[in-house]
């Protein structure tokens, strides 16, 4: 979540040749007292309209407004504007009379004015005419004419309702997020890495070469290591421009390398330097201790264990192929696998989930381990984080760190590989994050779609229950039936359309391990 270049608060000065950039970091107490009043007001504001929320009022407060805007960024990660449904706005009992009458969504309600105003008033309706066209469509629904008027505006960003998804941030907390975030808008703008390091040169080296690969970068190793003793390398890694001539595509799948090398390799990195484009100004960010600091690497905390593992895409892309499998067979209860979330944030801590499991509003980050001395720093990040990071982990039975992290997040262990653990994990997830109940009023049709934009994929033999048809007529009864969001995979079930390349790559490779026995 880098924050917009309007809101990046930052100095750059002079240095022989080149020009050094200082992303601003918040170093003291001075504004502890003013981020404390912002999460009140945030606090008071949950469950009100964004149109009544005073955005220049906490500009003010801080007084500098790029700062301003940037911390109030950082709190997004926990206050969010969500729609409002027609229960919030009207109640329960009243959501359902128009749902039964088929009006559900604020597009239905300007769906069923429009079609007024076409057939009775001509076309339009004019401003005089406007509240007499409003009793006359309200005489046969259960709202008033106010009423009507407000849902045919719920979907608008001004009618958004303040929702907190998690919980409540210290000010020592959102200081974190903040300096991370000023740092990170920086790297997102990199052309280039370069990177010292110690610690397990050859296994760095590998993570570099796959992590490199999986990201379609370009790296160069110098320094290169000539006996089985030494500890440091130089690390250059490149992106390049998009079609637009920018460089925050490639910038991005910088930092993501940097973030899971780190990860892969605990306090391994030294020093580094970036190359920052910032419009047509290139800029030198330098990764000193500081900078180390935010990102979470201890200054060589851990101790250098030969046993370090490097970062595989082979492991990660086994679990999601196996995940991906369950979900079609109807194993995972609806809980989908998205790759590459956002990192957790704490006071000199950065935690990088492999994936982030979602299922309709719910998430939960996951992170895989695969050694011990990956799951002893797991448990040492964990542990700044504190009890509330919503983290589920999935380690080796044999690492030592298991009853260290245990009390900071709950911890699934595999023996073999953690493809083994999908069924425990699925199980603890249904125990800690349980479904809410579809309503008994919804009809066949609502269930299936609430189902789907909740799970992503519905098995044939449950669509099949909802519709209460036979399991061979579903595909039939669903492309002549459903609507845009039902995408019908005939013999499987039915899925959202932007699943359905994840579905066919899975598909793709069983039928390609067929082929290959």
């Amino acid at each position: 979540m880098a924050f917009r270049i309007a809101d990046f608060k930052k100095t750059t000065r002079k240095a022989g040749d080149a020009r050094q950039l200082y992303p601003y970091q918040i170093r003291d107490d001075r504004y502890t007292a003013a981020i404390g009043y912002a999460i009140a007001y945030f606090e008071r504001m949950i469950g009100r309209r964004r149109a009544t929320f005073e955005t220049e009022a906490l500009l003010e407060f801080f007084g500098d407004p790029r700062l301003a805007r940037g911390l109030v960024a950082c709190l997004s990660r926990t206050y969010t504007w969500r729609e409002q449904t027609l229960a919030e706005a009207f109640g329960t009992a009243q959501a359902q009379a128009l749902r039964g009458a088929g009006l559900t969504t604020p597009a239905a309600f300007r769906a069923k004015l429009y079609g007024l105003a076409n057939g009775r008033y001509g076309g339009v309706i004019l401003p005089g005419e406007r509240a007499e066209a409003l009793t006359f469509l309200c005489s046969d629904l259960p709202v008033t004419p106010d009423q009507f008027e407000q849902a045919l505006l719920l979907d608008s960003d001004d009618q958004r309702m303040l929702v907190q998804v998690g919980p409540t941030p210290t000010p020592q907390e959102v200081i974190a997020r903040y300096n991370y975030h000023s740092l990170e808008t920086a790297l997102y703008r990199a052309e280039a890495l370069h990177l010292r390091l110690k610690g397990p040169v050859w296994s760095i080296i590998r993570s570099a070469h796959n992590l490199a690969r999986r990201y379609q970068l370009t790296y160069q190793v110098g320094g290169t290591p000539r006996t089985l003793f030494d500890t440091e390398i130089d690390l250059l890694l490149t992106g390049s421009r998009d079609a637009l001539g920018r460089w925050t595509r490639s910038g991005r799948r910088l930092t993501r390398v940097l973030l899971r090398l780190l990860a892969a390799h605990p306090d391994s990195l030294i020093a580094g330097e970036a190359k920052v484009h910032l419009g047509s100004q290139t800029t030198m960010l330098r990764l000193d201790a500081r900078a180390l600091r935010v990102l979470g690497v201890g200054a060589q905390e851990a101790s250098l264990e030969s046993e370090s593992t490097p970062w595989e895409e082979d492991l990660s892309a086994a679990f999601r192929r196996a995940w991906w499998r369950a979900l079609v067979r109807g194993q995972t209860a609806g809980w989908r696998l998205r790759r590459d979330p956002e990192p957790l944030i704490g006071t000199g801590v950065v935690l990088v989930p492999d994936f982030a499991l979602q299922r309709g509003h719910q998430q939960v980050l996951l992170c895989l381990t695969t050694s011990r001395a990956t799951s002893a720093m797991l448990a040492r990040d964990l542990a700044k984080l504190g009890e509330h990071a919503p983290v589920l982990a999935v380690v080796p039975a044999t690492a030592i760190a298991t009853k260290k992290a245990t009390a900071f997040a709950p911890l699934v262990a595999y023996t073999e590989q953690p493809a083994d653990a999908i069924p425990a994990l699925v199980s603890m997830l249904e125990e800690q994050h349980p479904r809410t109940r579809a309503s008994a009023a919804l009809t066949p049709w609502q269930r299936l779609e609430r189902l789907l934009q909740e799970e992503g994929f519905v098995g044939e033999a449950t669509v099949a229950t909802i519709l209460g048809c036979a399991q061979e007529e579903v595909a039939q009864v669903v492309q002549r039936w459903g609507g845009p969001q039902f995408h019908v995979l005939p013999g499987l079930g039915v899925c959202l359309p932007e699943l359905l390349g994840d579905i066919r790559d899975l598909l793709e490779q069983a039928e390609n391990a067929r082929h290959a026995a």
